[in-house]
């Protein structure tokens, strides 16, 4: 009953200065909410980079043609000629820790089915190319070696692909053209979303490289072998290092490229590059948060500022209490719960707002969020202890005032 009556104590002591409190509470709830709001965007973020990694695939290396030079003038990357499927060949053949080496070609295409069409990536990939990036098919089957062996006309495409071209679902068996080739849609692949640069993973036509070659994209004069890119999948982890400088060497070897001579190709980690993303949007989470902590930490000292207003404002009715048996523990006790009762109310409302800031952007900005309850908890943890913190002072202040000082107090 005695912590019963401490608490309707506090409560009325808090009703009966209503505007003081709000103020107080306000503090709280803009810190609070901009803590959490800022926790739930960067950590959805980062749950969307850790997605984007695992739809990469895992133990991969992307090979990719250097920068070609024209007249002393250095041209994009990828611009030289350089890589072949001879090479691709050459690199599952002589690097033990690589397990699949997919050359590929790609292009911007417009693709047509009946009075649809829509301008998507085109890839010309081999039948091994699924294997390396884990890809399984929502629908049909993938390329075989043996489609890829005949120039087949057949094509996997994917989900965006396909809801632009069938918007009732029935794209398998049915025909879409690039320009005057047809090519019969066997499979339709599972659902990836976007990679770490952006690109929608689902926007892609997927057909046999050496049908892209003769019938699409085309082959260049000066190297009819060439390819665009070498996907390499290695045996683990931990072999991507020396995979990676073997790869270098076989390649240097191949290309004739004499000692002091700068690569006409480049080999890049695709999971390490999502993995630097990552690391930079952490970097990143600690220093907003830090910036919206601030702001919780003014809200905690507003409260304090408040609660030695109240102290002052209410000399009169300490001495009172105290000349009517309250111990400086009591009074001490009052203040310390009106001030965790503050930020407690300040932390459960900027909960609230934060949560519903999360819900707007997410909606406006399609901004991925990941709201945790337990990070939730921890937050309305601190703004209770923000109060302990801050409402020390004037509770030990009230609790030190004389009772014969404290009546005359005018």
């Amino acid at each position: 009953m005695r912590q019963l009556s401490y608490r309707l104590f506090v409560v009325r002591a808090l009703s009966a200065h209503l505007m003081r409190s709000v103020l107080a509470i306000i503090g709280i709830v803009i810190g609070i909410a901009a803590v959490s709001t800022v926790v739930a965007l960067v950590e959805g973020a980062r749950a969307e980079v850790s997605r984007q990694i695992a739809s990469l695939g895992s133990n991969l290396l992307l090979v990719e043609p250097g920068a070609q030079e024209t007249r002393g003038v250095r041209r994009p990357a990828g611009s030289n000629l350089s890589l072949t499927s001879a090479d691709a060949v050459a690199i599952a053949r002589e690097v033990p820790e690589v397990l699949i080496a997919a050359p590929l070609v790609g292009k911007q295409e417009t693709v047509a089915h009946g009075d649809a069409n829509w301008s998507t990536l085109v890839a010309g990939v081999t039948s091994n190319f699924f294997e390396a990036r884990g890809w399984t098919p929502a629908e049909g089957q993938l390329i075989r070696a043996g489609q890829v062996a005949s120039a087949a006309k057949v094509a996997v495409i994917g989900k965006t692909l396909a809801r632009e071209l069938f918007p009732n679902g029935d794209g398998l068996g049915q025909f879409v053209r690039i320009e005057r080739t047809s090519y019969a849609v066997i499979g339709v692949l599972a659902e990836k979303g976007q990679d770490v640069t952006g690109r929608d993973q689902d926007d892609v036509m997927f057909i046999p490289l050496s049908s892209a070659k003769y019938f699409t994209i085309g082959r260049t004069l000066a190297n009819p072998d060439a390819v665009d890119t070498i996907l390499v999948k290695t045996v683990s982890a931990d072999s991507i290092g020396e995979a990676e400088s073997r790869i270098n060497r076989v390649l240097r070897q191949r290309h004739r490229i004499i000692a002091g001579k700068a690569d006409d190709f480049r080999v890049q980690n695709l999971v390490q590059v999502a993995q630097t993303q990552d690391k930079t949007n952490h970097q990143i989470t600690l220093l907003v948060s830090a910036l919206a902590g601030i702001s919780l930490l003014v809200g905690g000292i507003g409260v304090m500022n408040i609660m030695l207003i109240a102290v002052s404002e209410r000399t009169n009715e300490i001495g009172i209490r105290l000349v009517v048996g309250a111990c400086p523990a009591d009074i001490r006790k009052q203040f310390l719960l009106e001030a965790i009762l503050l930020c407690t109310i300040g932390g459960l409302l900027g909960l609230a707002g934060g949560y519903a800031a999360t819900r707007i952007v997410s909606w406006a900005l399609a901004w991925p969020v990941d709201f945790d309850i337990t990070m939730a908890l921890i937050a309305l943890g601190c703004s209770t202890a923000l109060g302990l913190a801050f409402g020390l002072l004037p509770a030990e202040r009230a609790a030190r005032l004389h009772p014969s000082v404290a009546l005359k107090h005018q």
